[in-house]
């Protein structure tokens, strides 16, 4: 009779369910005493969606600054690349071009990942710092520098926030769970306060019903879900 949740269901409209099984159960005097349980998972579920549209809006952010941070590597790039070759006078068998650019020209550079680019930078300036009273080390040993540790740290910021952002779906997976070994437990205590009423029992139960599509003037069906 118990319908249970799918596992991949968000913590928001499980909580949802969670608040009118409360509802229903704090509006009948037999029952009054088993809804504060639900009230609680009712809470659990607000706080969990909370942080996850938190955890999923710090995510956006990240990438907004990462995709800024490599559209700024990139020029620069190019722009270190072109004053390269302008010290060789166009050739690129001839240092200092093929001191940097000798496994990797400039443009494919840019079109590596981000990992890599980060990788690739590093190694331009470990490279700048074996003389960094020349020229070329002098201007662009701060210039690449700031481009690629900004690269980095947004980077590892992105990262970050898919962990955090796995860590909450987990979380959200667990509260389920927990919803729907309650469910289990509230079915046997109302069948055991209500003995051979199965429409009353089911009454209580009426939010986890599966939704059906619906026409126009039709009844609020209850949330998807999978009998248990």
């Amino acid at each position: 009779m118990a319908t249970h949740l799918r596992p991949n269901t968000s913590a928001q409209p499980a909580a949802d369910i969670c608040a009118a099984i409360a509802d229903g159960l704090a509006s009948d005097e037999a029952t009054k005493h088993l809804a504060p349980l639900w009230e609680s998972l009712t809470a659990k579920g607000d706080a969990l969606a909370a942080e996850g549209r938190k955890q999923e809006r710090a995510l956006g952010r990240a990438r907004a600054r990462l995709a800024v941070a490599d559209a700024q590597w990139d020029p620069e790039v190019a722009s270190f690349g072109r004053d390269v070759v302008d010290k060789t006078g166009g050739r690129r068998d001839v240092p200092p071009y093929t001191r940097f650019f000798k496994d990797v020209s400039p443009s494919a550079a840019q079109a590596f990942g981000i990992d890599r680019e980060v990788k690739q930078g590093r190694e331009w300036l470990d490279e700048l710092g074996r003389n960094p009273d020349e020229p070329l080390a002098l201007k662009w040993s701060p210039r690449l520098g700031t481009v690629t540790d900004k690269l980095d740290d947004t980077a590892k910021e992105r990262a970050n926030g898919l962990r955090a952002l796995a860590l909450q779906g987990t979380s959200e997976e667990l509260y389920v769970e927990d919803i729907n070994l309650e469910l289990d437990r509230l079915e046997g205590d109302l069948k055991k306060l209500f003995p051979g009423q199965p429409k009353r029992v089911a009454a209580f139960l009426e939010p986890t019903r599966p939704k059906r599509k619906r026409e126009a003037g039709d009844a609020d069906e209850g949330p998807e879900g999978e009998d248990s």
